[in-house]
């Protein structure tokens, strides 16, 4: 396709974004490459960067990472070519940093494109609100991508040349302590620190000294401090552990107890990751109870943790089973807000891994139903992992059985997960491509 450029929108680092409009007469937003920016002995540098942050943003095939949507990287200079965006969290900032008071979505989207970043093996960096860029949608919400990846590394055992030992890079407001004079010590947790320096401007203002450990008060002042650690060992392990611990705090969902055992067995989950025998049987005793009276166990699955998912996998695997099939009615049967349907399939992903064939089976199952009666992408994508043509043959069979027992209509969720993130119904694994061939649903 051919472009027609029209004015500068944003400079980065290395780079100079234009609006351009389409032979299509669209609109994107079209980066070039900046050479005079450089010294002319470091142009041959820039362009393997500028070529790098290309084929790596082209890796991540997710809605929350701003795509390529065409690029020449032979042109003199190179460029690419994205989708434009309406603004970014930074403009958003500016105007109220507090977000008018509801910041859950941009923070679930990032938190969604860095776990997608991380789970391919990749760091961003630089994340800080300027790369967060901002896309309405057809339902006039907003939809938050990571962009610029001009910084991105591989990760642990993988190579990368084009960092200098004792180069710096980044934003010094959002670049955690470990990376101020050498970049190739950033881990995941280094995009987990700059995160947690996006919570401290929306929730103190900003105003900080760079590298520092941060706060702020209230609720969330745990989790900042946990995200800003100076020994990045000490952050969040993960993307799934912080997006748990944010959404506990956000969460303004009143809970109604049923009974005052359920009170206390909630509040026993709650305060403790890691129960003993007592009280996981305690807990299994009340939701036998509350099946044998027809009562919802939603409140106990709300209060699973991914850390009791894991103690009672070590514990008791027998357990562990059970309360994976109840957490898979649970995820396929409840409506849910689209923060909390990231926080499910991430429990829901460690049933998958240590369950047995039938269970693995029902979570998958209830994935592709959380994912398209909610229209989160996430799970969506989730499904195809787990179902997709690496899926182990006997499971693919097992997922076919339980399809056919339950009536579900298979191929309208398949229709759905096409229109809704562009993936082919081939790509679920041949053995269920057949109940497509056959009508199913």
């Amino acid at each position: 396709m051919q472009y027609h450029q029209g004015e500068e929108i944003g400079r980065g680092a290395f780079g100079i974004v234009y609006r351009v409009t389409g032979d299509d007469n669209h609109a994107y937003a079209l980066k070039r490459l900046n050479p005079a920016a450089f010294q002319q002995q470091e142009h041959a540098m820039l362009i393997k960067r500028f070529e790098r942050e290309v084929r790596y943003q082209q890796q991540v095939d997710h809605p929350n990472v701003v795509r390529i949507l065409d690029a020449d990287l032979s042109d003199n200079p190179p460029w690419f070519v994205m989708p434009l965006a309406d603004g970014s969290l930074k403009d958003d900032l500016e105007a109220d940093n507090t977000l008018d008071g509801d910041p859950k979505r941009p923070l679930f989207d990032i938190l969604a494109g860095l776990e997608a970043l991380h789970q391919v093996g990749l760091r961003h960096r630089d994340l800080k609100p300027a790369n967060v860029l901002k896309f309405p949608q057809p339902d006039g919400s907003t939809r938050y991508s990571i962009s610029d990846f001009g910084l991105t590394t591989p990760g642990v055992g993988q190579t990368s040349t084009l960092t200098g030992s004792n180069m710096a890079g980044g934003t010094p407001l959002y670049r955690p302590p470990e990376c101020a004079n050498n970049f190739r010590r950033a881990t995941a947790q280094a995009d987990i620190y700059s995160f947690g320096a996006i919570l401290h401007d929306i929730f103190s203002g900003g105003g900080r000294i760079p590298h520092g450990e941060l706060t702020v008060a209230g609720p969330l002042g745990p989790i900042v401090e946990k995200c800003t650690k100076a020994q990045p060992r000490r952050r969040y392990v993960s993307i799934a552990a912080l997006r748990e611990d944010l959404f506990d705090v956000l969460d303004n969902t009143v809970v109604e107890f049923f009974s005052a055992e359920e009170q206390d067995v909630i509040a026993i989950l709650n305060a403790k990751d890691r129960l003993s025998d007592e009280e996981w049987d305690r807990a299994f005793n009340l939701i036998d109870e509350n099946a044998d009276k027809n009562v919802s166990n939603d409140n106990i699955m709300r209060a699973l943790s991914l850390q009791h998912i894991d103690s009672i996998f070590q514990s008791s695997p027998d357990m562990f089973q059970g309360l994976g099939e109840l957490y898979a009615d649970f995820a396929a049967t409840g409506v849910f807000g689209f923060d909390y349907c990231d926080v499910i399939s991430n429990k829901a992903e460690v049933f998958f891994e240590f369950g047995d064939l039938s269970l693995k089976a029902k979570i998958a199952l209830a994935m592709l139903e959380l994912g398209t009666s909610h229209n989160r992408w996430v799970v969506e994508r989730q499904f195809i992992r787990m179902a997709g043509h690496d899926c182990d043959p006997a499971l693919a069979e097992r997922i076919k059985i339980e399809v056919r027992a339950s009536g579900m209509p298979f191929a309208e969720r398949m229709e759905h997960i096409h229109r809704s993130i562009d993936v082919l119904p081939d790509r679920v694994h041949p053995i269920l491509h057949e109940l497509l061939e056959q009508g199913a649903g």
